[in-house]
């Protein structure tokens, strides 16, 4: 009976596919239609419909115990159910023709097919009764020695506890997107995301606010920053805030493989932690996945030092970049010069306590971003500047980009500057499956390696990203520009191999003209194949400053974007809390392609 009901349930979901295939035109050869969210047909340049093969995938059914469900003739009884898939489909504009790009080239997005992409598995679960109680079978009776039954004192046998019934199902649940704002009456922004071990999702948020969502935890305390984790479908799980009396920055996170996530900044408040003197130090905490602190640790000398990026190492080992200006505590193996500085790399065990520091280049320069390879390497994006002490890496104007490598014992593989005459800063780095790394920024520059890049400057900063061989050669440039300044703030770069870079950007002309600006500044993300060749790019804001910070890519695949917001209308016209169109909130958002 439980076989039967089970597969009639299975039988009433496959049907819904084919309804829902047959909405989509489905052609005799196996061949559908590409619909957008609204059942719109979508067409190619030449106005002939879009299709595509449906991917599917055949499941054998088994019961709670692992065994074959067969049916009366005492055959397997199996599934089929169709994958989500990405079509490439080419931008138009509002009458419906082809958008070109500089070279007259078609620009592409890609879309889901279905529509509504949806992930589908066979799940085991447990029966439960109206009550919501599990259903357990019969236990077994207990016996003595001899072999008589165990009774109670009203003469019924003592059995030992039934174990639960189970039913295999189909679990069919849509990759959800959400939006979520956070903060109060205060100005509040989000400088950090990373995807949790478990599906969801931390964000770090940094503001003055005492009330909205933080009133809770905030109590008459002063808040300097708040860990909010929150689930994959944008449900909030848990917020944990910490502060002092003086100031307590965050610059990064990252998670953890044990599920909890870890957290960097810098900090001169002695009610925070005990630091060396009276300037900053560095610091690094972790919480564990509910919340709980894990350790919380200084790490510095009677100067100033901060940590910009941390990321945790295959072999649990976390390393945290940025900068030191000491020549004792912490920082008295650096051998740093009186009055002179080093951007640094310190490795911590998975205790917090800090095994190795090493540092490089002079005063003013700093690691702003690190990124670990599969095989424990290290690459770090620095900013190098024209009046630091060093002379090792040339500087060619104001800025340049420092590319460094190190293997996991913080041994130098190689350094190098990367840069023109003009400002070039680089906020951001992720390493590549080849063995490389993407950094990305902004760029004033047509000269230097830039020049050679075949870059022109299109006039103010120009949003750039640059791939790096495991070797330190340039693989590619890539600019994305308007008629105003841009920046990319952060990139991620997914199974796939795409490179997704967020940042925000004034500009409606050029490479903006598909996305448009809502009023102040916008956010933008574009994404880019492996070899650096644009596909796509999408605008969110309204018409006050939106600003983008962060980006990851989550267990699931989704991307999250992070940042903050005073526009009320446009893409923050449902926000809550919302802004007062002064003040920002923080915001994450999910954003698809």
């Amino acid at each position: 009976m439980k076989n039967r009901k089970m597969i009639i349930a299975i039988v009433a979901i496959f049907l819904v596919i084919m309804v829902f295939f047959a909405a989509c035109k489905k052609k005799s050869d196996g061949i559908a239609y590409v619909t957008d969210e609204n059942g719109v047909q979508l067409t190619d340049t030449n106005g002939e419909p879009i299709t595509v093969v449906p991917e599917t995938s055949i499941v054998t059914i088994t019961d709670g115990n692992g065994n074959v469900v067969t049916n009366e003739n005492g055959e397997p009884e199996t599934s089929i159910y169709y994958k989500p898939q990405q079509v490439v489909v080419p931008v138009t504009d509002s009458n419906h023709e082809a958008v070109t790009g500089e070279n007259g080239e078609v620009l592409t997005t890609l879309v889901w097919f279905p529509a509504d992409p949806t992930t589908t598995a066979i799940e085991t679960v447990t029966v439960t009764d109206s009550n919501g109680n599990p259903v357990t079978n019969p236990g077994e009776t207990v016996t003595e020695p001899n072999g008589d039954p165990v009774t109670e004192p009203n003469g019924d046998p003592v059995t030992n506890p039934g174990t639960p019934v189970t039913e295999t199902t189909i679990i069919t649940s849509a990759n959800k997107s959400f939006s979520k704002t956070m903060g109060g009456t205060g100005i509040d922004e989000a400088v950090a995301v990373a995807p949790a071990a478990d599906g969801g999702v931390f964000a770090a948020v940094v503001g003055n606010s005492k009330d909205g969502m933080f009133q809770s935890v905030a109590g008459t305390r002063d808040i300097a920053f708040t860990i909010c984790k929150y689930d994959n479908e944008g449900t909030l799980v848990w917020t944990k805030s910490f502060g002092g009396k003086s100031s307590v920055s965050v610059e990064d996170i990252c998670s953890s493989s044990d599920g909890g996530v870890i957290i960097v900044g810098q900090t001169r408040a002695k009610d925070f932690l005990s630091v060396h003197g009276s300037e900053y130090d560095a610091f690094i905490m972790k919480l564990d996945k509910d919340g709980n602190e894990v350790f919380r640790n200084a790490w510095g000398g009677t100067s100033n030092e901060n940590f910009n990026g941390v990321e945790e190492a295959p072999d649990g080992s976390v390393y945290a970049a940025g900068f030191s200006y000491s020549q004792d505590g912490d920082a008295e193996s650096l051998a740093i010069p009186k009055g002179d500085g080093r951007a640094i790399i310190v490795k911590f065990n998975g205790k917090g306590e800090a095994q190795k520091a090493v540092g490089v280049a002079g005063f003013g320069d700093y690691f702003a971003d690190l990124a670990i390879a599969r095989n424990g390497d290290i690459f770090a994006v620095a900013s190098l500047n024209v009046g630091s002490t060093q002379k090792e890496y040339k500087v060619k104007g104001f800025t340049d980009a420092g590319i460094f490598k190190f293997d996991k014992d913080l041994n130098l593989s190689f350094g190098k500057s990367f840069g023109g005459s003009g400002r070039d800063r680089f906020e951001a780095i992720a390493v590549t499956d080849d063995g490389g790394c993407v950094i990305a920024g902004a760029s004033e520059s047509s000269d230097g390696d830039l020049g050679a890049a075949g870059i022109k400057n299109k006039g103010g900063e120009d949003a750039i990203i640059a791939k790096f061989t495991g070797s330190g050669s340039v693989a590619f440039v890539r600019t994305f520009y308007g008629n105003k300044s841009e920046t990319f703030k952060d990139l991620t770069i997914t199974s796939q191999g795409y490179i997704i870079a967020v940042g925000e950007a004034q500009s409606a002309t050029r490479d903006f003209a598909t996305i448009g600006n809502q009023g102040g500044k916008d956010i933008f993300v574009t994404r880019f194949n492996s070899k650096g060749d644009f596909i796509s790019a999408i605008g969110y804001g309204g018409s006050g400053d939106d600003s983008a910070r962060a980006v990851c890519t989550m267990t699931n695949g989704q991307i999250v974007i992070a940042g903050s917001t005073t526009s009320t209308n446009g893409d923050f016209s449902q926000a809550n809390p919302a802004s007062d169109g002064t003040k920002s909130v923080a915001f994450i958002k999910t954003v698809s392609f």
